[in-house]
């Protein structure tokens, strides 16, 4: 069947899709702990790739689509073949993507994944947003350790950081990652709180002062409403010390006053999910990453 002559495939309004898209999709798939209907319509409304599913002339889904990224696919009953939208979907992407680069669908609702199979996707990973109330802690610190606020000349320490503890990470996905990845990935970083106003203060680097060395670092955003933590990194040498314990208690703590929840993402079966539902974060809907 040629699922593209019985589909089409045509930009939407955004702030219409969003509707549809929190209706149809964020209603049984809690991937973010909705604060507001509206909040997660005004999430998509400037947005130029949503597109609609068409077939007899109704709509039947959606998606956000982009060469070689595919995801918010969601169907509009009563349609219910899945399997079929995902199939014109992907055919829709094959025809605008780079044929060298793999085709990414990086939120797939697990309970539907054998209609990605069916159209040829692999699962690569399955990942989770976890979420904690903020609170206040009185933190003790260790002497041998001091507290700095990230600035751009740490970023060429943090990345080292970064790149030192991940690839001792057991899940393969996470540790090959290079240290090229990491330089870029403190970059975004930088970029998105100043182009945010998200306060430095929100995050946190740790460094041993005996070895003057930074061994510990906490990095905050703000995303869709509420802080998000980037990245959560402890030396190898320093873990289990419970030094991650109070990383963690000072970024709730500088929180509290303006912020009632913290956000972050996990990949599941890393051996960081053990720490975050100690600190008190609960999980939320699991989504796969598939490539095609």
């Amino acid at each position: 069947m040629s699922y593209l002559k019985e589909y089409e495939i045509c930009q939407a309004n955004a702030e219409e899709w969003a509707r549809y898209h929190a209706i149809y999709r964020l209603s049984n798939f809690n991937e973010w702990m909705s604060l507001s209907f509206q909040g997660d319509i005004n999430r998509y409304t400037k947005i130029d790739f949503c597109y609609w599913v068409i077939k007899d002339k109704k709509r039947v889904g959606g998606a956000l689509i982009k060469p070689n990224l595919i995801k918010c696919i969601f169907t509009i009953p009563p349609f219910n073949k899945k399997e079929d939208l995902i199939k014109a979907l992907t055919l829709y992407d094959k025809s605008i993507s780079d044929k060298k680069e793999v085709i990414i669908i990086p939120d797939v609702d697990l309970e539907s994944i054998d209609c990605y199979n069916a159209a040829g996707f692999k699962l690569q990973r399955v990942e989770k947003l976890m979420v904690c109330a903020t609170s206040n802690f009185d933190i003790i610190w260790d002497d041998q350790y001091k507290v700095v606020i990230p600035e751009h000349e740490y970023a060429e320490e943090m990345a080292e950081l970064y790149y030192e503890t991940y690839r001792k990470n057991k899940l393969i996905s996470i540790a090959s990652e290079p240290y090229d990845f990491q330089v870029e990935n403190i970059k975004i970083y930088f970029n998105h709180i100043e182009s945010m106003n998200v306060p430095r203060d929100w995050s946190t680097l740790i460094y041993d002062n005996a070895e003057n060395k930074l061994i510990g670092a906490c990095t905050v955003s703000l995303v869709n409403g509420l802080p998000y933590i980037l990245d959560f990194v402890v030396h190898p040498e320093f873990q289990r010390k419970g030094l991650a314990t109070n990383i963690m208690k000072r970024t709730l703590d500088v929180l509290a006053n303006s912020y009632p929840a913290i956000r972050l993402n996990v990949t599941v079966g890393n051996d960081a999910e053990i720490f975050y539902d100690k600190m008190g974060f609960v999980s939320l809907a699991k989504k796969g990453n598939m490539e095609l």
